[in-house]
């Protein structure tokens, strides 16, 4: 027994040169692809120069990917519909295919409704070693400090003052949805890290919310929010002195809520007005109806392909659109209700898995992460090739593991907090 669990620990900890430096040239592949291409979006800078960028972080990332993937499944069921799926969502970017330099360009460099999204499941056929996660935790970081730098260099953009501003709009979309938003995973596994990095998580998450706020995108404020309702109630959770936290807690929230409503009644100016015009206002109903209108007994089956398109004269470029923003509607334009419902017998018991069957919180927070994102998928686009989504499948990989669920809390706690970015441990 005692040579089982050595091994296992072994496992969990072995990793040689190679495969550091192929886990580093991937995810170095990937902040230079994503990033270039979301400051590219804001067509304000040279996208021939963001493109050879993201040219680069793609020679970097797919073969690094290729040699990272094993076919290594512990649990059969988790086998049986993982196969399944992607199978499904292989046809789904083969049906979309266009033999058109700028179809195929656009399959390959754009993130959000390009190929790369059919792919990004793959992720969780990375070895479950702890080093992988570590990565994951320093790249949430680095992608924080870019979108830090790219607000400060298109803050006039981002604050500009007229709500409906197409451009300003999508700035802080793609700003913050590809380089902001994973930070609410460091919050979910605060236990892990210090707290200058769980305060560095929660200002790159306030930052977010507050042009989210300014720019009125109410599901992005409830992307952000979200997670951090989920870290209060682990927080509480873990505390040994769970009626205090509900008093304290109480206390604050109460004077949070009038110092914001003071703030908002002498100070916001037209700051807020965005979100204060659009309140409840329904921008989804008549773009979800035509959707319904067009769409025949066949394609809600199987869907209409990658580049599937569905009848909708409410855009000014034409009558056709191929994305609607009910994300869970998207995936049913692209791959029907097979692919949703493929979909979801992976994650749905991965949820549980995580959430209810777990020793610790990383496989804890993976699951609530899993969660958050298919409550997403009905305010906002989230699936996408963003960390937001990639940690999706990440997360899926650790709630599946029994050995990551079974991992004693104390000794993730030791391990994450006494490592080097470079995998070593402090002396």
């Amino acid at each position: 027994m005692q040579t089982k669990s050595r091994q296992i620990v072994k496992n969990l900890l072995y990793y040689d040169r190679v495969e550091l430096i192929t886990l580093n040239l991937f995810w170095i592949g990937y902040i230079l692809y994503i990033s270039a291409w979301s400051l590219g979006k804001t067509f304000m800078v040279s996208t021939a120069m963001c493109a050879l960028i993201q040219l680069f972080g793609l020679m970097l990332f797919v073969p690094a990917a290729i040699r990272l993937i094993r076919f290594d499944f512990k649990n059969e069921y988790q086998k049986i519909t993982f196969v399944l799926f992607f199978v499904w969502a292989v046809t789904i970017l083969v049906r979309g295919l266009e033999l058109d330099a700028k179809e195929l360009r656009a399959t390959v460099m754009d993130p959000w409704f390009g190929g790369f999204l059919y792919l990004a499941p793959l992720i969780m056929l990375f070895p479950k070693k702890l080093i992988y996660y570590k990565k994951v935790f320093d790249v949430i970081v680095i992608l924080g400090i870019v979108y830090v730098l790219f607000d400060l260099r298109f803050l006039s953009a981002l604050m500009e003052p007229d709500v409906d501003n197409v451009q300003s709009r999508a700035i802080v979309e793609y700003f913050s949805k590809n380089l902001a938003v994973p930070a609410s995973f460091i919050l979910l596994t605060y236990v892990y890290h210090s707290k200058r990095k769980n305060a560095y998580a929660i200002a790159i998450l306030l930052l977010t919310l507050f042009f989210a706020i300014v720019r009125a995108r109410r599901g992005l404020i409830f992307m952000v929010v979200c997670p951090f309702l989920f870290a209060y109630l682990l927080y509480w959770f873990n505390s040994k002195r769970k009626m205090l936290m509900l008093a304290i807690s109480v206390g604050l929230l109460m004077m949070l809520g009038a110092g914001i409503i003071y703030f908002l009644s002498n100070y916001s100016g037209d700051i807020f007005s965005g979100i204060e015009e659009r309140g409840v206002e329904d921008t989804r109903t008549g773009v979800e109806l035509y959707f319904y209108g067009d769409m025949k007994g066949i394609d809600w089956v199987i869907g209409r392909g990658m580049n599937g398109e569905y009848y909708s004269p409410t855009m000014e470029e034409g009558n056709y659109r191929g994305t609607i923003e009910t994300d869970y509607l998207n995936m049913i334009l692209k791959g029907g209700l097979v692919n949703l419902g493929l979909l979801l017998l992976i994650l749905v018991p991965a949820i549980f898995l995580g959430i209810f069957r777990s020793k610790n919180t990383l496989a804890k927070a993976s699951g609530i992460w899993i969660l958050i994102w298919l409550l997403n998928t009905y305010p906002s686009t989230v699936q996408v090739f963003s960390l937001y989504y990639l940690l999706v499948w990440i997360g899926a990989g650790i709630c599946y593991s029994r050995t990551m669920r079974n991992i004693p809390e104390r000794f993730l706690i030791t391990y994450f907090q006494s490592l080097r970015s470079d995998g070593s441990s402090k002396q």
